[in-house]
């Protein structure tokens, strides 16, 4: 059981009705549960192109977690990517914030 599901106590009854009811209460609360799980799973997945993440970790640290289809956005250069391609850019911005790197994602 996840950390946010609760569980429903079985009823013990001789209605074989009421036990039938929260059966069935208890497969569609069961159901959204993991409809709510598989939809967290592909936010999480979901792919930016441009997004950008900021971090106070270095260019090879941030890649070594995010992967190599991100680099800084330091007004670099950026042609041959996917980024240059679908937005008809050959630098990425230059984005700026003190105590901090800022990433971009340029390649899906």
């Amino acid at each position: 059981m996840s950390a946010n599901q609760v569980n429903i106590p079985y009823l013990q009854t001789q209605d074989s009705g009421l036990n039938q009811v929260q059966q069935n209460i208890n497969k569609v609360l069961n159901n959204q549960d993991n409809k709510i799980i598989d939809l967290q799973a592909s936010v999480n997945e979901m792919i930016i192109l441009g997004e950008v993440k900021f971090s106070p970790i270095t260019l090879e640290e941030f890649q070594a977690v995010a992967g190599t289809t991100w680099i800084l956005a330091n007004g670099q250069t950026c042609v041959g990517t996917d980024y240059s391609q679908e937005f008809s850019q050959n630098t990425v911005p230059n984005i700026s914030v003190s105590g901090t790197n800022a990433f971009i994602k340029v390649n899906l």
